[in-house]
């Protein structure tokens, strides 16, 4: 069972005139469910509801979306940087290792795709509303990232030799929050 300290979820944000447009991601333990865990389409005048759905977490904006009270706002780029020079130094312990002598198959590392490179599934689009679809786009992509990086974090933890590279436990997507 995970644990609720397992669990970190962002919100990624978007507006639509007067509306707010909020999706959950979770970025922490995959669950064996959707890490899409949420959705709302708020007027921005419901600043209660919002401030309870925003307030303490990682925020991806796609657009002039604002709230206050987050854990501040997550740079996707660089987020993903963080992952493939993740990756990449695992890849390069890796030819230490066998350079030293090990006789070991390379790892499938996940292939990382920056989250604003997803699309949505034809289904998808035919049912989603023209201002919720970017939201939805970017939260599938950090979906999508997020299992990458837990695909990682499973082959690095495989591999005594690369514990050292992060500690004995699976880590949360490391995102690059200013």
């Amino acid at each position: 069972m995970v644990a609720s300290f397992d669990l970190h979820p962002l919100t990624v944000l978007g507006a639509a005139e007067e509306r707010l447009v909020i999706w959950h991601v979770n970025v922490g333990a995959a669950l064996g469910e959707s890490r899409l865990s949420g959705a709302w389409v708020l007027e921005r005048s419901r600043v209660a509801e919002i401030e309870s759905l925003t307030r303490g977490y990682p925020v991806v904006v796609t657009d002039d979306a604002r709230v206050g009270g987050t854990a501040g706002i997550v740079d996707v780029d660089a987020t993903v940087e963080t992952v493939r020079a993740a990756i990449e130094s695992a890849d390069e312990k890796f030819d230490e290792h066998q350079a030293a002598g090990g006789k070991l198959i390379r790892p499938q590392w996940p292939v990382i795709v920056p989250p604003e490179e997803v699309s949505l599934t034809d289904s998808q689009v035919d049912v989603v509303d023209d201002y919720i679809r970017p939201v939805l786009t970017l939260a599938r992509g950090l979906a999508e990232l997020a299992d990458a990086w837990a695909a990682f974090e499973s082959l690095r933890l495989a591999r005594a030799f690369l514990v050292e590279l992060g500690g004995s436990v699976a880590r949360p997507l490391p995102l690059a929050v200013r």
